[in-house]
């Protein structure tokens, strides 16, 4: 079938439009350009020959974008399936309507856009029967990119349709190139977050400090090793329970310290909350837990080193006095009682040089175990350096002093140190000193004083003995 000129082509026109639309004939190409820029495939589906013939003579000699043009030819709907069941890289096709059946090409349609899934290719409708298939109807069932009688397609005209379908499948193209790229880049960013994600859970998973999420209600959604061995549950038993079932409650963002009761031992422990920004975590709240139970333990020992006597366990010198000069304070602002009672072991010297310094411990350890044992809680036992130790009463007048004094002098007296050589034992008797708080003293002076000059009266008289 020969296609007649178009008038366009008869006046000059087409080659002016042509070149609008970078369609243009080119001297015969270099080898090195016909290598390097392929031909763009065309799949003519025509049952006629004398198209396929008419549309190589027409695309022979016309490039676009410096590429020329492939006819590839199928003289059939059948034979068509079977190419681009094979073929993915035409970008055009120009079909007959009318083959071996009456909608073959329509059909075609359907195949190339519904069962292979192909939208990028453009479809150029041709028919020589334009009467049974209305082109309007057509456009609006069927996914073409354009629609023309065979007659129509003249030069300049198929050229026209060839640019927009390659136009269509450029851009097409593109845009699935760009999309499979950033489909591509999801994916890896974000394998690349679930394994942030999963090396996070791992390390909080693998912290010592236990940590633990709760939600908005309190209920416990997350928490690691750490968290479920202090409270001794499992990997899945925490998800049903509530944060006040194993914590206090405890502000935000301030660190609480508390003692925690765990189930096996009470905890000295830091609680620390802070509010979940995130806005998945819905109001939730994270936390730590920091067991402080060696250095609350190390830090009550350093004051016992600091304060305590080591040999009988009394508070050292510097520590009693700051502990009556404390009491002497309170007692003068609100005019509270208090006495003193210093104490003197008898002859001591001669325990260290007959018997040694080992029986010497001995003894002092003894003596204040015998004092401590007659004395209140709120007492205070000190040893202000050798065999001498003094005791503050709080809220004791002289009488019931003085009652303390004579208990504690008879627990000494009755103390017996066994020595070598067996059955020889070591007595111990004590001077005792008392004084209370007078006037309106305030400071441990003047008490001091009263009582230091009482165990010396004690000593003189003879020892062994109560002086006020």
């Amino acid at each position: 079938m020969t296609l007649p000129p178009s008038s366009d082509d008869r006046d000059g026109k087409g080659k002016s439009e042509g070149k609008r639309l970078l369609l243009r004939r080119t001297p015969a190409r270099s080898a090195e350009t016909e290598r390097a820029l392929p031909p763009w495939p065309v799949l003519v589906v025509d049952d006629e020959a004398d198209i396929h013939t008419m549309t190589r003579v027409l695309l022979r000699d016309f490039t676009f974008q410096d590429r020329a043009f492939e006819v590839i030819s199928a003289f059939s709907a059948a034979e068509a399936r079977g190419i681009l069941a094979d073929r993915t890289d035409i970008p055009v096709m120009l079909l007959d309507v009318v083959m071996e059946t009456p909608n073959a090409g329509l059909d075609l349609v359907r195949h190339v856009r519904e069962d292979l899934s192909n939208h990028r290719m453009a479809i150029v409708l041709r028919t020589g029967q334009p009467g049974e298939a209305p082109e309007h109807d057509v456009m609006l069932a069927y996914d073409i990119n354009d629609y023309r009688n065979k007659t129509d397609l003249t030069a300049q005209r198929l050229f026209t349709a060839l640019v927009g379908g390659l136009r269509s499948w450029i851009s097409i193209s593109t845009i699935e190139t760009l999309n499979q790229t950033l489909e591509q880049r999801v994916i890896e960013r974000t394998s690349a977050l679930n394994a942030a994600l999963r090396f996070s859970e791992s390390l909080v998973e693998q912290l010592p400090i236990p940590v633990w999420v709760e939600d908005r209600s309190g209920r416990l959604t997350h928490h690691n090793r750490a968290f479920r061995d202090l409270f001794g549950i499992g990997a899945s038993a925490g998800s049903g329970l509530h944060a006040a079932d194993l914590l206090p409650e405890t502000p935000d963002s301030i660190p609480f310290e508390t003692a925690l009761d765990t189930g096996e031992q009470r905890r000295d422990v830091i609680i620390g909350r802070s509010r979940l920004d995130h806005p998945s975590s819905e109001g939730g709240r994270v936390g730590t837990i920091t067991d402080i139970t060696e250095r609350k333990e190390m830090e009550r020992r350093l004051r016992e080193l600091a304060t305590t006597d080591d040999l009988t366990g009394a508070l050292n010198r510097r520590a009693f006095f700051a502990a009556i000069t404390q009491e002497a304070e309170r007692a003068g602002r609100y005019g509270g009682q208090m006495s003193l009672v210093m104490i003197d072991l008898d002859h001591f010297k001669q325990v260290n040089d007959r018997f040694g310094h080992a029986a010497g411990d001995r003894a002092l350890k003894l003596a204040a175990q015998a004092m401590r044992t007659g004395l209140r809680d709120i007492d205070v036992l000190g040893r202000l350096g050798g065999e001498e130790f003094a005791i503050l009463l709080p809220q004791t007048p002289l009488a019931g002093a003085l009652d303390v004094a004579e208990r504690l002098r008879a627990a000494i007296a009755q103390i017996a140190i066994p020595v070598d050589p067996a059955p020889t034992t070591i007595g111990l008797t004590a001077s005792l000193g008392v004084a209370d708080r007078q006037g309106n003293e305030s400071g441990p002076d003047r008490i001091l004083l009263r009582a230091d000059a009482a165990l010396y009266r004690a000593k003189d008289e003879g020892r062994n003995r109560v002086v006020s």
